[in-house]
């Protein structure tokens, strides 16, 4: 698609709003790089990616409140 442009996007731990995606798909950048606290919003909105021709590339896992169940996760995604 020619265009270069990654994003950075850490949303509230409800999600990306559907405007919001819309909005970033209609932009279509070429990396989106995904931070958030909570996995089974991430995923859902994993799915919405996939359905806009991005890929996941990686997804790491951060313990950053040890003893707790609460963690980061940090996905990538390009776009196809």
């Amino acid at each position: 698609n020619g265009n270069e442009t990654s994003v950075i996007i850490d949303p509230p731990r409800k999600g990306c709003s559907e405007d919001f995606l819309s909005q970033l798909f209609e932009f279509s950048p070429n990396k989106v790089v995904y931070v958030s606290c909570n996995p089974a919003t991430q995923m859902r909105d994993l799915k919405l990616f996939v359905n806009n021709e991005y890929r996941l590339v990686r997804i790491q896992p951060f313990d950053l409140f040890p003893q707790t169940r609460h963690l980061e996760c940090v996905m990538t995604l390009e776009k196809i």
